[in-house]
């Protein structure tokens, strides 16, 4: 064989060679970003606090927004990130508990999830479902809550660890489970003691309005 023809199958063994490896980190980093999301609802489960405000990025530029919650931007301050996740102010109605009683349940369950990575291989957004059962404080006494909503999410990298950047959960159903959702569809959170203002680009608008979250990508087949 000549030198050439070795030279040329070198080469195209080296591209070969990088694009699985770019493969394998973009297979690797979903991954992340995978678990990264399923913690979130572990910890939710029993409201560990300070579990779920571990899972964020400190940056300027987190934002979270749960519902008619109000958009938390920011880290700090009484409208950061680190406020919307405070038990405390999260839920007056247990009177300043720190952290929840053992009567309060909240699984989550997100499924369907569809991740992609930006090239830079530093961002990345994320669309769910969440399914829930809980036991919640609503209408003035703990009741049995069967619901479902829809997470837009964008993460980022940092230290080769993936976190959250802005957390978008926009609720379908919340109803008490021996009304269900068609009789009554939904009974909202109590209000965040801070209640910052909506953001200007989204909405909350649950079953039977019809509205779609939006989508963070194309089509898969037509890019459309």
């Amino acid at each position: 064989m000549k030198s050439a023809e070795v030279e040329a199958k070198l080469e195209k063994l080296a591209k070969t060679v990088e694009k699985l490896e770019a493969e394998i980190q973009l297979i690797r980093d979903i991954e992340a970003i995978k678990k990264l999301q399923r913690a979130y609802g572990y910890y939710l489960e029993h409201w560990q606090e300070e579990e779920l405000i571990g899972l964020w990025s400190h940056s300027p530029d987190v934002a979270c927004e749960i519902n008619d919650f109000g958009l938390f931007k920011g880290w700090e301050g009484p409208q950061g990130v680190r406020s919307c996740f405070s038990f405390v102010d999260h839920y007056p109605a247990y009177g300043g508990l720190t952290k929840a009683p053992g009567e309060y349940l909240h699984i989550l369950i997100p499924l369907a999830g569809i991740v992609d990575v930006n090239p830079d291989g530093v961002n990345a957004k994320g669309r769910w479902y969440g399914y829930f059962l809980g036991a919640m404080p609503r209408e003035g006494q703990t009741r049995s809550l069967i619901g479902c909503g829809i997470w837009e999410n964008e993460y980022v990298k940092e230290d080769s660890i993936w976190k959250f950047k802005k957390l978008f959960w926009s609720e379908i159903i919340s109803s008490p489970l021996e009304e269900g959702w068609v009789k009554k569809p939904s009974i909202l959170n109590p209000p965040h003691r801070y209640s910052p203002p909506m953001g200007p680009n989204t909405k909350f608008a649950p079953y039977p309005s019809g509205y779609i979250f939006p989508y963070h990508y194309k089509n898969p087949v037509t890019g459309k």
